[in-house]
């Protein structure tokens, strides 16, 4: 694949639409590794400084990832939500937002997700909700492991509702309560959130929305308290 170049649009901002649409229409797909920086260069005729510049935008945009090393190289990514888990890190970070804050959005949002992926959910969507509880299943003893499949789950759920603003949305939420606020290990509690996620998607596979809805409410108050209490205990 070439691209065409821009004439005396130099622009690092210009390369980076370019590729940017190309990612977003599909042309380019996740994985897929680009050119190196002297062949886009030629191709776009441009130096190798504005291609360095484009791609630090279009990382910035988690559309690419740069890697180093013998086997790396900059390859597409579909971290879309990179550019909100930033924004919301800064305000965590500056003490804006707080932990009440971003439980208080999960309870606005994602009751409504699991309805609606109780209405849209596909037979692959399903399955993939399936899998990630089955693997939880084998490993009932890695708190860690059984933490991760957690916030994968609410991930796919938002997948599963057909809408990929929400499956953005939800990316970020997951990424910085990893980072900020799961700092807790329970065993216990991981199983119960197995137990938990199983009936949501046996609602979701029923088309039950309303059912759904509830046990998601439920599931994420479960979560909540339990971030409150590890608070307290290490305080």
């Amino acid at each position: 694949m070439t691209f065409t170049p821009l004439n005396k649009m130099r622009y690092p901002e210009k390369i980076a639409k370019a590729i940017q649409m190309r990612i977003l229409n599909g042309q380019l797909r996740t994985g897929e590794r680009l050119p190196a920086e002297l062949v886009l260069a030629g191709e776009f005729d441009v130096s190798r400084s504005v291609v360095r510049e484009a791609m630090r935008i279009l990382d910035g945009l988690g559309l690419i990832k740069i890697k180093k090393g013998p086997k790396g190289g900059i390859f597409v990514s579909d971290g879309y939500h990179k550019p909100l888990s930033d924004s919301l890190r800064g305000l965590l970070d500056s003490g804006r937002v707080s932990v009440e804050n971003i439980f208080m959005v999960r309870l606005l949002v994602e009751p409504n997700v699991a309805a609606e992926a109780a209405l849209n959910a596909t037979p692959a969507d399903m399955q993939d909700l399936d899998a990630i509880l089955r693997e939880a299943e084998k490993h009932r003893d890695d708190a860690v492991l059984m933490q991760a499949n957690r916030g994968q789950f609410h991930i796919l759920l938002a997948r599963a509702s057909g809408n990929p603003i929400l499956e953005i949305f939800m990316q970020s939420l997951i990424e910085l309560l990893r980072e900020y606020f799961y700092d807790f290990k329970s065993v216990d509690f991981e199983r119960q959130a197995i137990a938990s996620h199983n009936e949501i998607l046996a609602a979701i596979r029923n088309r039950d929305a309303d059912r759904a809805r509830d046990l998601m409410s439920a599931d994420i108050l479960k979560i909540k308290e339990l971030v409150r209490d590890s608070d307290n205990n290490t305080a």
